[in-house]
């Protein structure tokens, strides 16, 4: 009996391995051909009880991968989010045009950072002022295809200061072109403009906005001033080169109203400052283009002072000719004033390589290698009937000791017959 029984264990055992081994051979296969081939649920699920059990760890895995899904969702979402504000930014400046009319002017920082309407803008000097309007609450970059139905009118409401304002394509781009005049005043000059925009259709406006700013120059500062001790020369910062009548008369008094000098890059000018209004001592060594295009062989160094300042006292000028004395065979120094060029008496200061003359009026000055004839005229435009025509009214001069202003305003030709003799290299 118990042999019976051992050996219907062992068949069992043997049956029992052989349906493992059967399900081990199918399983892999299943799971290879849902892998391989889309696979319906009906499928699947007429497979075994233990494919069932699998198919729920399975979809517990999924299940997993869901929420991860739905992570990676919101992550996504959260990207075209920043994707749609980029988008936003995109479309209010250049891709798309929103729907209906231009209600503003928007005007970015010039490419030196200069923002109008808060920066002081340079006489002289054309900025550029990146050009944009709004559009129902959005920034829209000026263009071609806004301008096809639309165009830009531009009325001045105060001071003339100004040679170019207007909006206007370079290179693809718009931009306000501001464009100052070449004046040295000795305060900031306010300007206003009405900038509209039109629809050309039926030439009716759909905004009218003012445009404002200022250009000149800002005033030395007082704490430099209120820093001087009696003696020091007075620097003028070409940024801040305006020298007001308070800032005069704290100098004058500092040097028991005595003789100071002034001085820039290249200058000094020693004179008595006492009861000066307020000056623009801006200096700059740039040239004349009418005297060079007229004597194209001849070299030249210029000392410009834009804002042609005069004083009460004749005082002593010295330019610095050191980089030139050298390549000068002769130092022939003029005064170019309303169109002509004058000789004038110099000295050459051999210490300090330096031309040294008089006169109460700082204005343009050149040292040039040959000799011009004394009053020849250069430009005719503002020449008349042979006679200077007086067009200093900011400085007029009024130091009537002044010998050389006065042979100037006088025309006398005999100034170079009385000595007016350049400084010659070979009197060193």
């Amino acid at each position: 009996m118990k042999k019976a029984i051992a050996m219907l264990l062992a068949v069992s055992a043997t049956m029992s391995l052989g349906v493992t081994a059967l399900a081990e051979d199918v399983n892999p296969q299943d799971v290879d051909n849902s892998s391989s081939s889309d696979v319906s649920s009906s499928d699947v699920s007429s497979d075994t009880s233990s494919d069932n059990s699998s198919s729920d760890v399975s979809s517990e895995d999924t299940s997993s991968d869901n929420s991860s899904s739905d992570v990676s969702s919101e992550d996504t979402s959260s990207d075209n989010s920043s994707s749609d504000t980029s988008s936003d930014d995109s479309s209010s400046s250049e891709d798309e045009t929103p729907v209906g009319d231009p209600s503003a002017l928007i005007l970015h920082s010039a490419e030196d950072g200069t923002v109008l309407g808060e920066d002081l803008l340079e006489p002289g000097k054309e900025y550029r002022f990146p050009a944009y309007v709004e559009i129902g609450g959005k920034k829209v970059v000026v263009n071609d295809d806004l301008l096809k139905d639309f165009k830009f009118n531009y009325t001045r409401v105060t001071a003339s200061g100004v040679k170019t304002f207007k909006i206007e394509e370079i290179k693809g781009v718009y931009y306000l072109i501001v464009e100052t005049k070449d004046t040295t005043p000795t305060k900031p000059i306010d300007v206003k403009y009405n900038v509209k925009l039109v629809r050309k259709s039926n030439n009716i406006s759909v905004f009218t906005q003012e445009v404002k700013f200022s250009y000149g120059y800002d005033e030395s500062n007082d704490d430099y001033i209120n820093d001087l001790d009696k003696g020091d020369i007075v620097e003028i910062d070409n940024n801040r080169p305006v020298i007001t009548k308070e800032q005069f008369n704290k100098i004058a008094k500092l040097n028991d109203y005595k003789n100071v000098t002034l001085a820039g890059a290249g200058w000094q000018f020693t004179v008595n400052v006492t009861d000066e209004t307020t000056k623009n001592m801006v200096f700059t060594n740039a040239g004349v283009k009418e005297i060079m295009a007229k004597y194209p062989d001849q070299d030249f160094k210029f000392f410009r002072f834009g804002g042609k300042p005069s004083f009460n006292s004749t005082g002593k000028v010295a330019l610095d000719v050191s980089d030139i004395v050298d390549d000068y065979e002769n130092l022939n120094l003029y005064r170019y004033a309303n169109g002509r060029v004058y000789k004038l008496n110099a000295s050459y200061n051999a210490a300090d390589e330096t031309l040294e003359f008089r006169t109460n009026k700082l204005d343009t000055f050149f040292v040039t290698d040959k000799a011009i004839k004394d009053g020849t005229v250069i430009d005719e435009n503002i020449v008349s009937d042979g006679n200077s025509v007086n067009t200093d009214k900011n400085n007029p001069g009024t130091g009537a000791g002044d010998m050389i202003n006065a042979a100037v305003m006088a025309g006398i030709a005999s100034l170079a017959a009385a000595g007016a003799i350049a400084a010659n290299k070979k009197s060193k």
